[in-house]
């Protein structure tokens, strides 16, 4: 079992959903963002969550009027100060983490790997009141890697055709994140 938290982010299909609740993830997010190429329909979750069981579900939204669906949000680019009912993340920058965030849970995106390494090497007393998740699908992670006190952001793809699907690389940090 994995010791650490993560979002299996931008899943799509079934075959995804049921491979990352088997690692026994702590949540899956389900996008819908209009225009984004992973967007999917509130009824296409549904049916989804239907046959999924453990990692709790969080919607990306870029508004709040999803909240039903999922038992949190991540917000895409939105800090509210509105009192939400649910467990929210926000999606921000590399950057806006080095200037300063306040207390609350956040997805980071590197942009490449130097800054990346810059996020490993904060200090913790710097991270005070924040949940910290680094999202890694673009970045190559390897044994070397001390990622920290992180959670960590990754996501599958398409299937080859429904139910068939190739998990190889993900196979790979899965055996990496157990070590």
């Amino acid at each position: 079992m994995l010791d650490r938290k993560i979002i299996a982010q931008n899943i799509t299909n079934l075959t995804d959903a049921r491979y990352f609740a088997a690692w026994g993830i702590e949540y899956v997010s389900f996008n819908m963002i209009a225009g984004s190429p992973y967007a999917m329909t509130k009824e296409d979750i549904e049916e989804i969550k239907e046959w999924l069981e453990g990692p709790r579900v969080l919607i990306e939204t870029k508004a709040l009027e999803f909240d039903e669906l999922g038992e949190g949000l991540i917000l895409d680019n939105i800090y509210s100060s509105m009192p939400l009912s649910q467990e929210v993340f926000f999606r921000t920058s590399a950057s806006e983490l080095f200037k300063g965030l306040p207390g609350g849970k956040y997805i980071i995106k590197a942009t490449d790997r130097s800054e990346f390494d810059k996020i490993l090497a904060l200090n913790p007393s710097e991270l005070q009141g924040l949940d910290v998740y680094l999202d890694i699908t673009d970045l190559q992670i390897d044994k070397n890697d001390d990622l920290g006190p992180y959670g960590l952001v990754i996501q599958g793809g398409d299937e080859e055709k429904p139910g068939v699907k190739s998990f190889d690389e993900l196979d790979d940090l899965y055996d990496l994140l157990l070590d």
